[in-house]
């Protein structure tokens, strides 16, 4: 019995990591790998590389509001991460190109966090519907130092 409780909490344990992982920024996940050089002078040199300016240090969202919304047509010339958080039971976000036709649906079942990789520049608007508040991020993908 004991080495089954004790299984359950190493996999419930893991879980969480793996999920609160899964809820980092960018700025985090990137400082994050630099932790994980274990010599001294490389792991500096991989905090030395970080672009600070590209990863978007802010941590205030691009679009945030309650219950349903269409941004303003915003412009990308890069692959972006657009970062997503809900604090409701719904939230469902699609993205349009210009001419209105939809790239991609994405939601969250449950409050929660996400994340979507958009590869393509061009110009983009996004129609959102949440059953409260949420917050939208645009940012630049962590990329290895």
């Amino acid at each position: 019995m004991n080495r089954v409780l004790y299984i359950l909490s190493f996999f419930s344990l893991f879980y969480a990591g793996m999920l609160s992982a899964n809820s980092l920024s960018p700025t985090e996940k990137a400082i994050n790998l630099c932790r994980t050089i274990v010599q001294p002078d490389l792991r500096l040199e991989c905090y030395d590389k970080l672009d600070l300016q590209k990863l978007k240090i802010s941590n205030a969202p691009r679009f945030s509001g309650k219950r349903s919304v269409k941004t303003e047509l915003f412009n990308i010339s890069e692959p972006t991460v657009i970062r997503y958080q809900s604090d409701g039971a719904i939230f469902v976000l699609a993205i349009h190109n210009r001419a209105g036709e939809v790239v991609q649906n994405l939601h969250i079942g449950g409050s929660g966090e996400d994340s979507y990789l958009l590869e393509s520049p061009g110009t983009y608007f996004l129609r959102v519907n949440g059953s409260t508040t949420w917050r939208i991020w645009l940012e630049s993908p962590v990329q290895s130092p």
